[in-house]
């Protein structure tokens, strides 16, 4: 125990295998000491934190007593969590994800403390287009104190769901740019040209398209050379979109080279290794969206690579629009596959675009400036 306020992040798991930006606000606050609640714990060799609070690694007597308590295994964790937010002396609950808040809402009244909900993505677009959730944020907008969003894009969207407006900010996603170092992008001997897709095999990320553009260039640009990193997570859809994406990687051997899943550090590796970054995500047509921007455009932007990206929830905010990064329409392959064709032919322009890319990350998604803001977001709210 320290004398700064503690603040109990609640995020499950701790930690995904995506979940840099939750790490990056953990390790950097200064002001307040934070604490970890979470069903499971993984990952904690490449997100290495403490303490973590997880339920799941209770021995099985603990957990039966806790569940006798309260006569419920739901009960059981709301339990373990009002002790533990009592015993750390917690001054504010910090919840990632807005469905989560809704899981935490019982463990804010019974611990009588405020709460933040930050939202991301299918939290704000796909889960409310269920009426029963749509009720659930109504009473989720009613009680936690404050909301926070990764762009106005996204405010908005929460505005459109019912939350008063006085109770949702813009609190910009922070990296940390001491791990991602620029490198100016510049061709080789062999004027190979190297571009990376790296994405979860779901609908929102647009990877068929990215393909049929790659599909469509590589006999005109046959030093074209791409990595694809991902795979499905097991989500329902994410099957379907992996059995699409492994039908082109058939047609696209010898141009494509498929990775699963690597750990977040050789991710960081990877960008460096690269030219330019392809990513143009859609709105599924279940409704799931980017809500705010995937964190890897600000990773990638902040090591110097140019972006290819689309006109999708707060992109056009995270990136410089014309200077950073090259943008078309959702869906939009004709106009993907010619900014794509433009960076490829056109190498020159990839030091000016990544050097505007880092200067806007510098300004904009620096963890040292974001989390400070963060923390200032929390004074107000515990006064």
């Amino acid at each position: 125990m320290t004398d700064r306020p503690t603040v109990a992040h609640f995020v499950t798991p701790y930690l995904f295998g995506t979940g840099s930006w939750v790490h990056g606000q953990l390790v950097h606050m200064r002001r307040y000491r934070p604490i970890v609640l979470t069903y499971h714990a993984e990952n904690l060799d490449v997100f290495p934190f403490h303490p973590v609070y997880a339920y799941e690694s209770l021995s099985a007597v603990r957990k039966a007593i806790l569940c006798l308590s309260r006569g419920r295994v739901r009960g059981a964790l709301q339990l373990y969590f009002e002790c533990v937010l009592r015993r750390q002396g917690a001054r504010l609950i910090h919840v990632h994800f807005g469905n989560s808040g809704v899981d935490m809402l019982e463990t804010k009244r019974a611990a009588r403390l405020p709460m933040v909900t930050a939202f991301y993505g299918a939290d704000v677009s796909q889960v409310p287009r269920d009426p029963v959730w749509r009720l659930r944020y109504k009473e989720l907008f009613a009680t936690c104190e404050l909301f926070l969003a990764e762009g106005n894009a996204m405010r908005r969207a929460l505005l459109d769901l019912g939350c008063p407006d006085d109770k949702v900010v813009v609190q910009r996603l922070g990296v940390d740019l001491d791990s991602l170092p620029f490198v100016a992008r510049r061709l080789d001997a062999t004027g190979t040209v190297k571009v990376l897709i790296a994405a979860t095999f779901r609908e929102k990320k647009g990877i068929p398209d990215a393909l049929r553009v790659v599909e469509r260039l590589r006999d005109r640009l046959p030093h074209l050379k791409v990595t694809l990193i991902g795979d499905s997570s097991g989500k329902p859809g994410d099957e379907d979109e992996k059995q699409r994406i492994l039908e082109a990687l058939g047609r696209l051997q010898g141009t494509v080279t498929w990775q699963t899943f690597i750990p977040y550090p050789r991710f960081r590796e990877a960008l460096l290794e690269h030219h330019v970054f392809l990513s143009p995500s859609v709105t599924a047509t279940d409704g799931d969206s980017e809500g705010g921007a995937p964190v890897s455009l600000i990773e990638a932007q902040a090591t110097g690579m140019p972006i290819v990206s689309t006109l999708h929830a707060d992109i056009p905010e995270v990136v410089v629009p014309g200077e950073s990064a090259l943008l078309s329409p959702e869906r939009d392959v004709d106009g993907l596959e010619e900014n794509l064709a433009r960076l490829v032919t056109e190498p020159a322009k990839w030091e000016a675009m990544g050097r505007a890319g880092r200067a806007h990350v510098e300004a904009h998604h620096n963890v040292h400036l974001q989390v400070p803001k963060l923390e200032q977001l929390y004074s107000q709210i515990i006064g």
